[in-house]
């Protein structure tokens, strides 16, 4: 009877063959074959060429073919990168290929390989013995190889990129003033400091290629390929984007990508820190207060813009008052502006910049709000009279004349929100009724009260008054007497 068992027994035989061959392959190719041994014979033979003298026969006769690592335990890195790289150090070899070249510059003499590793400034998987593993961009890897226009990011660990030479860290310090002048921080916290619209900033260089949305990204799926194409195109790359496209150049979007990488708090001993970088936790620490026009620039002007019109923002559909507008400036005083810039407005895009919300100093505060007044008079006080407002004619009046605009219970329109319990706080009586009466000049809110042919009587303001007084959350006071201005082609707030 023929036996059964006779073909596993070939195929047992076959499989156990298959799998010598297999393990003595991939032996003679861990061994023999591998990448690094390839690189480190052709490295020899540029070593013979060019030991014209004893000290490069000296070198010569010293290099063996064999895996080189620096371990640097303060940094937690075991970084391969000189198995392939043996002539980074070398001045010989400025003229050789790459991976062959000496390290450009003379970076080296302050950072020296067996101190700093490759990895802190370079990224990438440092323990790879061959490039694909150690570029790291399609393996299972959360750091890749950084290019080289990008790795002066990386700076910033060790270093105040502000006291750097320029020509070090040209696109970290134009990310840098990119990121101010085009005020990112009126969306985005960084340092403490900036709105809350957008995600915070605090650690962006941190983050790994799956913390981001990659669908609508073509190759390669790095972050900083992100970063790059996001500055250009927001909205192409995350659907429904609230964030205005910042209309900068190629070189402007990689700048803000190099400052965007910088942004990362690594664990580092104080031993590796410059003193500059010292300095700047210091500074960070104790921080000299910014001029009000520093402040506007950063964090008011990419909604406000100049501040002395009023705009239509196609981002949220609204209308974007004019903070420095002549009516206004004319109109509120100091506190009023302190006031709204400290606790911004509730459920709407502004907020809060107080020291604990938005990471401005009482002293910036008050700075910002004198360069809206623009060092004009505080508003003198109305004369009133004794009239009192009715504040249901006034709910027919403010429906009829204003809701189209500011919403029926005073928001959620495309001007600004009246009902908003800030604005109820900081906006005084005298104010309001200014404000209904001559408008605001350069902005969609009309004058009431022209004087070729007024719509509103005194009465209707007062009136309407006592509505609006209505919209605020906590019980107010009944609504003061009004003024009565004479109604002349000269009337001003």
């Amino acid at each position: 009877m023929k036996d059964p068992s006779r073909l596993y027994r070939w195929i047992l035989l076959g499989a156990s063959v298959a799998t010598t061959a297999y393990l003595i392959g991939a032996a003679v190719h861990e061994n023999y074959l591998e990448q690094w041994r390839g690189i480190q014979n052709e490295y020899r033979e540029i070593l013979r060429a060019k030991a014209t003298d004893a000290r490069g026969r000296e070198l010569l006769a010293k290099f063996r073919i064999e895996l080189k690592q620096a371990s640097v335990p303060g940094l937690n890195a075991v970084d391969r990168c000189v198995t392939c790289h043996n002539g980074i150090d070398d001045p010989r070899m400025t003229d050789v290929p790459q991976p062959h070249r000496a390290h450009p510059g003379h970076i080296l003499d302050r950072h020296p390989v067996d101190r700093f590793g490759c990895t802190v400034c370079h990224h990438g998987q440092g323990a790879a013995t061959n490039f694909r593993d150690a570029k790291a961009e399609d393996v299972f890897w959360d750091y890749p190889l950084l290019p080289p226009e990008m790795t002066e990011a990386t700076c910033a660990t060790c270093h105040d990129p502000d006291k750097l030479p320029a020509e070090q860290v040209p696109l970290l310090r134009e990310g840098k003033r990119l990121y101010a002048e085009k005020g990112c921080g009126a969306c985005h916290k960084l340092g403490g400091r900036g709105g809350t619209l957008g995600p915070s900033l605090e650690s962006e260089g941190a983050k790994t290629r799956h913390e981001l949305i990659m669908s609508n990204l073509a190759p390669p799926y790095t972050t900083w390929h992100w970063q790059e194409v996001h500055f250009r195109d927001p909205g192409g790359i995350v659907p429904a984007s609230q964030m205005r496209n910042p209309t900068v150049i190629p070189s402007g979007a990689l700048a803000l990508t190099v400052y965007m990488l910088s942004q990362w708090k690594r664990d580092i001993p104080e031993s590796y820190l410059a003193p500059d970088k010292i300095e700047q936790k210091f500074q960070a620490l104790h921080p000299t207060p910014l001029s009000g026009e520093q402040v506007y620039q950063q964090y008011c002007s990419a909604c406000h813009g100049n501040g002395a019109y009023s705009r239509w923002d196609k981002k949220f559909n609204r209308f974007v008052p004019a903070i420095r507008g002549a009516v206004l400036v004319a109109s509120a005083n100091l506190d009023y502006f302190v006031t709204n810039i400290s606790q911004g407005r509730p459920g709407t895009q502004m907020p809060a910049w107080q020291q604990h919300a938005g990471g401005l100093m009482p002293a910036e505060v008050n700075a910002v709000a004198e360069y809206l007044r623009g060092g004009v008079p505080a508003p003198q006080a109305l004369q009133l009279l004794n009239l009192r407002g009715d504040s249901t004619r006034g709910g027919s009046l403010f429906l009829k004349n204003c809701a189209g605009c500011h919403g029926v219970t005073g928001r959620g329109g495309i001007a600004p929100e009246v009902g908003n319990p800030v604005f109820q706080q900081a906006a005084s009586d005298g104010f309001i009724i200014r404000t209904i009466r001559f408008g605001r000049i350069g902005t969609a809110m009309p004058a009431f009260q022209r004087a070729e042919s007024p719509v509103l009587s005194e009465q209707d303001i007062a009136d309407l008054l006592a509505c609006l007084r209505g919209f605020a959350a906590t019980p107010h006071a009944p609504a003061a007497p009004i003024a009565h201005p004479p109604l002349s082609s000269g009337a001003q707030p």
